[in-house]
């Protein structure tokens, strides 16, 4: 048993066990845990499930309806993953929880990310919240969010990522997003790519699911103006993938409750989600920050920035081990850009040994060097890569505005 969130957290933390969604299951059972609960929207995607759940939200929350989501990676805090109406969970709730559940996490062999699910479901199930919004965290048919019984699955849209876990070729990474469809359900897609459409097509026809698609919307200028149905909206200080995202939002808010559009608007246009295209202050200066991953989030960057017209542009890079960084670095260089490689303080982080030096890209031993050495040059910075590598240079850059 733990006296202190602190101490709680960082066992959770250090929890790799691996084990099956039907292991999870009994261990929900066990607990009595209902993986039915109220209004339950599963989201999956290879890019744009956090933001979706945060626009989602938004709109939800302006309609007077209660929220409860999930998302992961968290940025701040672990307990920034489990929320209500965008308010964490607290650290006297999150504590009860991992104390109360200590035994069965022994006993069971539950990883972090079981924990996280497992807590969540059990605190939601305390509150009288109108909707449940929960991202999965990789994959879709073996995620432990899985065992959840939504009204509504979601998929942003499928690109190569996570090839290690999920598999090598695009064609299993389908397979596995698109195992959240259940039978007689509602499906909602903002997947473009007529191949993969057409199989999603097939399994929802298999599953006597519903489908539905979200038609891609072309914008070319900033600010990103676009419409869906009669509502006009303007997203600035974003990236402009996020039109597709609230665009999939509302779609999905829309087979739940009537729109109106005086509080739809400032919903989606004052949403924010940190680490996505944020602009932070740098010693009297300003720089964005920016998730993009993989291939497709840094292909969804460029356009951005291609859009946004912005010049010298600065791109410092991290990410894990287990991403392919060629093509992203490719990519970023074709560009013009100055890319400077960094690494951060975790066990999962890139090696630098191992790559090899190009034109354009400066190889540096740590992101406080890379921000010295590009605010020197008086370049347009862009901080980009892993999630966990921007939580760690959000957190330095906010630390720094303090100063």
């Amino acid at each position: 048993m733990f006296e202190n969130v602190q101490d709680a957290i960082a066992y959770i933390e250090s929890r790799r066990n691996k084990r099956s969604i039907d292991e999870f299951r009994e261990t929900l059972n066990k607990c009595r845990i209902p993986m039915k609960q109220k209004n339950m929207i599963h989201i999956a995607g290879t890019n744009g499930k956090g933001s979706t759940v945060n626009y989602l939200r938004s709109i939800l929350n302006a309609h007077g309806y209660k929220v409860g989501t999930f998302t992961s990676p968290y940025l701040i805090c672990h307990n920034d993953r489990i929320r209500v109406d965008d308010v964490p969970i607290s650290d006297e709730d999150l504590l009860y929880y991992i104390n109360k559940y200590y035994d069965v996490i022994e006993e069971d062999g539950l990883s972090m990310f079981e924990i996280d699910v497992l807590i969540m479901l059990a605190y939601f199930e305390t509150l009288d919240l109108d909707y449940r919004i929960i991202e999965t965290g990789i994959g879709g048919l073996h995620d432990k969010t899985n065992v959840i019984d939504p009204i509504i699955s979601v998929i942003t849209n499928i690109g190569m990522d996570h090839q290690k876990q999920l598999g090598e070729s695009i064609y299993d990474i389908i397979n596995e997003k698109m195992g959240i469809i259940k039978p007689h359900q509602m499906f909602i897609t903002s997947e473009t790519k007529g191949t993969i459409l057409a199989r999603l097509q097939e399994q929802c026809d298999a599953q006597g699911a519903m489908m539905y698609v979200v038609p891609e919307y072309q914008v070319s200028r900033y600010p990103f103006h676009f419409r869906y149905r009669d509502m006009a909206f303007t997203l600035e200080n974003q990236g402009i993938y996020q039109v597709t995202n609230a665009r999939l939002a509302l779609t999905i808010a829309s087979k739940l409750i009537h729109l109106d559009s005086t509080l739809t608007t400032p919903a989606i246009e004052n949403a924010s989600w940190k680490g996505r295209y944020e602009t932070l202050p740098y010693h009297e200066r300003s720089v964005e920050i920016d998730g993009a991953h993989n291939v497709p989030g840094i292909k969804a960057l460029i356009q951005t920035l291609r859009v946004k017209n912005e010049k010298d542009i600065s791109i410092i890079f991290s990410c894990l081990t287990d991403k392919d960084i060629t093509p992203m670095l490719d990519m970023m260089l074709k560009e013009g850009y100055t890319v400077y490689l960094t690494t951060f303080n975790d066990e999962r982080a890139i090696d630098l040994s191992n790559v090899e030096s190009r034109p354009g890209l400066i190889i540096v031993d740590s992101f406080m060097e890379a921000l010295k050495a590009a605010y020197v040059k008086k370049t347009h910075i862009v901080i980009t890569g892993s999630l966990h590598f921007i939580s760690r240079v959000r957190k330095y850059l906010i630390e720094e505005a303090k100063k």
